[in-house]
């Protein structure tokens, strides 16, 4: 038993040494090295680790350290004289940076901590500095009187300098930066109502600046001030350019890139998002910059409010692919006087925005690239340039001048105008499917109060719209709330915006919709510029109708060299019509169309049988109709103009052959020797369509055909009505044409001649039936053929 009882003893002295060991390692997270001419100076006093000496050039103070870590429930304070404008860190050990715990500076100067082996942001890290923070995974620093403070090889007596940083250079290997910050120091809380996690103070730069950068249930907050996430492969340089102490990064002399992400984190089963967020008085700015940037999860965000007067800032996102899924968000709004700042998107590659959420009061959370004003200030402009862009499953890009509720039954719409959407995407735009409870997927600009819609101007090589997404500008009320009053006048909403799309082909296709409506005022104006293909299929829509006494919009399209085509009874409309004012005008130049039906009141009247303005809506007509009317008033009928090029008189004339043939010979030859006359003939068959010119390139297979559609049944007795109502008219206005042949007699059957007959000049007439031969009629000799 002693010797059980002295191993135990042992054991637990091991044991106990360890934890000690362990507990002074916890104090000893901070360790200088010997590099400067004057070394950093590090004492720990209960949880509060004091950073002192350094090396001090005029405003620059430097310091470096074997290792820098800041646990959780410690705090590491710079301590420094007046003067200093920068605090520049290094660490030249092989450790990463763990901070878990506060960064703390005691004068407004800005903080760097540049660690090349990589840094890592914990739930409680937080920093209460008065400068801005840059935290890099670089080499070096560099200056621009050509010297570099550097943490891979640092010297025992460095060239220190005076002069500003201007760049960050990295080694071969560029290490990765991960936040995962929800710190709330003194309760503080960012424009989304939650903890800011790493912050600057108002108006100074927050930037991360690494080889990939994760926030994990992570956020950022630099109120009015500037947020930077740089993601670089090794051997980059990104050059610093200071601004009354606020930093911007650049990133031209960077060849290559690494990813960021914006994710979720799970704790205790709850999901703690990660934002990003620069709100306040005259907004901030954001730029991110990555080769993959993905923002992923509900409540996720990216945001840059402007609550004041003054332009906002630029929200910018630079990459070769940018992903934006599952209810994350990225948007820049304005609810003061000042005009919201401009989200701009660069993606070499492609833009993807997909899918939404659905929260516990089953309302849907679209993933989101948005620009929006809730007040007076106009929303800023939202433009996206990439190759290709996917919108699918009910997510959005939009502008809107939108409007807040002022109290849980009051919403207050917005005075300012909707901001501009612009897309170029030089091979195509594919925007599918809707939102579980129906929303479409696609592009949006509209208002909900007085203010205008902004445009949305689209320029692609394909543009796809399909399974009933959609392309709007509009102007209408809100969904309100249950119970809610709309404190805006319903009678002055802003005008509807016009929408712009020029494009090689488009496809519209199962309600797949480009509109342009408006509730009470003019519908806004449509204009498409179409290199060779316009097609609709499956009830898809092209319309800008009016509101009240407001006319429908203006619709023009402009293929001169390309054709539109619509299934004949696919049900694709395209309308320009007003309710109680008149319909619009409708414009279209192509060198060709098929299967559309240009429709007048009247003609709507006479296929329904009614004049109800409520049954007089082209999409319960199963033929692809292009309407411009009005609604109540049968004489405000708008204006269909369609252009299509003259015909060539040349095409399919036939030069006749010079020597004539006698073909009264050739018969009586025929008939003669007894010999069965030859026939041909010539078929063309098939399920539908237009045979295509042979001397033409083809754009089908071998012609532009029909499909077969089948309808609902509950369509189904009213299309069948409609249909026989169509044919009757096609079949009486043949009859028409033909009266004046019928009033002649002659046969409406052509039959096999029987024998013929000799007029009194020697001409030979075929009969059906030959005459018998009479002393009387001397004139006309008759010849069966039979009888030779």
């Amino acid at each position: 038993m002693s010797i059980l009882r002295g191993w135990f003893q042992g054991l637990g002295i091991v044991i106990g040494g360890a934890i000690a060991f362990s507990a002074n390692c916890a104090f000893a997270q901070i360790t200088p090295d010997s590099t400067l001419p004057n070394n950093s100076q590090v004492t720990t006093q209960d949880n509060i680790t004091t950073i002192e000496g350094g090396t001090q050039l005029e405003s620059n103070l430097f310091h470096s350290f074997k290792e820098f870590s800041v646990l959780n429930g410690t705090t590491a304070e710079f301590k420094n004289t007046e003067g200093i404008q920068n605090i520049i860190s290094r660490v030249t050990g092989n450790s990463i940076s763990n901070i878990d715990g506060i960064l703390k500076a005691n004068s407004p100067a800005n903080l760097f901590l540049i660690n090349p082996n990589g840094i890592i942001f914990g739930n409680n890290a937080s920093l209460n500095i008065g400068g801005s923070f840059i935290a890099s995974t670089a080499s070096s620093l560099n200056f621009d009187d050509g010297t570099k403070f550097s943490a891979t090889n640092p010297q025992t007596t460095p060239l220190l300098t005076v002069s500003v940083p201007i760049g960050l250079q990295f080694g071969a290997n560029a290490a990765p930066i991960r936040n995962q910050s929800q710190a709330s120091p003194n309760g503080a809380i960012n424009s989304f109502g939650e903890p800011v996690g790493l912050q600057v103070p108002r108006g100074k730069t927050l930037a991360l600046i690494g080889g990939d950068i994760t926030l994990e249930g992570g956020s950022l907050t630099a109120v009015s001030g500037r947020i930077e996430l740089g993601s670089v492969a090794g051997n980059s340089l990104v050059n610093l350019n200071s601004n009354n102490q606020n930093w911007v990064l650049r990133y031209e002399g960077v060849q290559n890139f690494q990813n960021i992400q914006l994710i979720r984190r799970s704790v205790d089963g709850s999901e703690i998002p990660s934002t990003v967020d620069v709100s306040g008085v005259g907004g901030g700015n954001i730029q991110v910059h990555g080769n993959v940037v993905e923002l992923n999860g509900p409540f996720v965000r990216l945001r840059n409010r402007n609550n004041g007067v003054g332009d906002g800032g630029e929200l910018t996102i630079t990459t070769k692919k940018l992903i934006v899924r599952d209810g994350a968000q990225v948007f820049s709004s304005t609810r003061g006087n000042g005009k919201g700042g401009n989200l701009t998107v660069n993606a070499s590659d492609s833009v993807e925005l997909i899918g939404t959420f659905t929260m516990s009061d089953n309302r849907v959370l679209p993933s989101t690239l948005s620009s929006i004003t809730t007040s007076d200030g106009k929303a800023g402009e939202l433009t996206i340039n990439t190759r290709k862009l996917l919108i699918q499953g009910g997510a959005e890009v939009s502008t809107q001048s939108s409007g807040a509720y002022r109290t849980p039954l009051e919403f207050i719409p917005a005075i300012g105008s909707g901001g501009n959407l612009t897309v170029n995407a030089s091979e195509s735009i594919e925007l599918i499917g809707t939102a579980p409870n129906g929303l479409p997927s696609g592009l949006f600009a509209g208002t909900l109060g007085s203010g205008d819609a902004g445009k949305v101007t689209i320029a692609t090589g394909q543009l796809i719209v399909q399974d009933g997404a959609a392309i709007t500008v509009s102007s209408e009320l809100p969904k309100l709330l249950p119970n809610a009053i709309y404190k805006g006048d319903v009678n002055n909403l802003g005008s509807a915006g016009e929408l712009n799309i020029t494009a090689h082909s488009i496809l519209l296709d199962n309600q797949g919709k480009l509109t342009s409506n408006s509730e009470s005022g003019k519908g806004g104006d449509i204009s498409l510029e179409v290199r060779d293909l316009l097609l609709m299929r499956r009830n898809s829509q092209i319309s800008t109708n009016g509101g009240g006494e407001e006319t429908g919009g203006d619709i023009t399209i402009k293929a001169p060299n390309g054709f539109l085509v619509a299934t004949p009874f696919g049900n694709n409309d395209i309308t320009a019509n007003g309710f109680f004012g008149s319909g619009g005008k409708i414009t279209i130049t192509a060198k060709n169309s098929f299967g559309f039906v240009p429709r007048t009141r009247a003609d709507v009247e006479k296929l329904f049988n009614t004049r109800d303005a409520n049954q007089l809506k082209p999409s319960n007509i199963p033929t692809s109709d292009i309407t411009a009317f009005s609604q109540q008033n049968p004489s405000l009928d708008g204006i269909i103009q369609i252009n299509s090029p003259d015909a060539d008189p040349s095409k399919g004339l036939v030069e006749l052959p010079v020597n004539l043939v006698d073909a009264s010979q050739q018969i009586a030859a025929s008939c003669s020797s007894g010999e069965k006359i030859a026939r041909s003939s010539f078929i063309t068959t098939g399920r539908g369509g237009l045979v295509a010119d042979p001397t033409q390139p083809l754009i089908a297979e071998d012609a532009v055909l029909a499909d077969w559609i089948t309808l609902s049944p509950q369509s189904q007795n009213r299309t069948v009505s409609i249909q026989k109502k169509i044919v009757a008219q096609a079949q009486q206005n043949t009859e028409d044409k033909s009266q004046k042949v019928n009033s002649a007699n002659e046969p409406t059957e052509i039959v096999e001649a029987q024998g013929w007959v000799t007029d009194a000049d020697g001409n030979v007439v075929l009969v059906a039936q030959v005459p018998t031969a009479s002393p009387h009629n001397s004139s006309l000799t008759a010849t069966s053929c039979a009888a030779k």
